[in-house]
């Protein structure tokens, strides 16, 4: 399975901070297509609104109270921000910074080959004389290659980020669930899903220590490689180790 089909605590492009590595706006550009008009032809009849069927409603059987039962006990309750331990992550200010100039390169070629395709333009235009077939044919090819190639360069990064980003997210869930084992915690939240708490439940702080001592960094495919063809291979780097029961380094 791909790096950019994996899923951590949050769904898969979820990506605190990482919008800026969104589909390059400098790419080549693309035919919109026209919005339909919808509506009714003038003179035609509307459709009337269907009714919905009545059906025979037959008897079910009667389902009696149920016997008293066990009550569950008093929930230990916990709370953590993904966004606050995310924006706080070594790791992932890393990521930022290391993914933030192959962008910048990303976009530095875009526009010299941008460039380049202007001046082929320009000459053609000041020769005075129609484009031949072939200086069509040979421009068209260029800037679909280009399309294709920095369009996959895009990927590549987009991917990238994902890779770090899981690797991140994982180590959060085990840390977490090492806190609430520690604690005794029978339920814990997102901070996005609790109206209100007491911020003594709130062990986002704790993550975030724990977060920064067991994975200061993570592992990000080079600059020339493919995530994809990376997981394929199999040959990508796993987690030197696993959080146990205890919340400590299983080797």
């Amino acid at each position: 399975m791909t790096a950019k089909r994996n899923a951590g605590l949050a769904p898969t492009r979820q990506r605190a901070g990482f919008g800026r590595w969104a589909t390059l706006a400098l790419a080549l550009s693309v035919t919109p297509v026209a919005a339909m008009a919808q509506g009714v032809a003038p003179g035609a009849e509307q459709a009337q609104p269907q009714q919905p069927p009545v059906l025979p409603m037959p008897a079910v059987p009667e389902f009696k109270p149920l016997p008293a039962g066990v009550r569950p006990t008093a929930p230990v309750i916990g709370v953590f921000n993904t966004q606050m331990i995310m924006g706080q992550s070594v790791a992932v200010q890393k990521i930022e910074k290391e993914l933030g100039t192959r962008r910048e390169s990303l976009v530095s070629d875009v526009r010299a080959e941008e460039t380049q395709l202007q001046g082929i333009r320009q000459g053609i235009l000041k020769s005075g004389k129609a484009p031949t077939p072939a200086q069509q044919q040979e421009l068209q090819k260029r800037v679909m290659d280009d399309r294709t190639k920095f369009g996959n360069r895009n990927r590549i990064l987009e991917e990238d980020a994902q890779v770090g980003l899981n690797q991140v997210q994982r180590e959060i869930q085990q840390i977490v669930s090492a806190i609430a084992r520690a604690r005794g915690m029978t339920m814990v939240l997102q901070a996005g899903t609790a109206a209100l708490h007491d911020n003594t439940l709130d062990i986002s702080n704790e993550v975030v220590t724990h977060l920064n001592t067991t994975l200061p960094s993570v592992y990000i495919p080079g600059p020339n490689e493919d995530p994809e063809e990376i997981a394929k291979s199999g040959k990508y780097p796993v987690a030197p180790f696993q959080m146990n029961d205890q919340g400590g380094e299983q080797q």
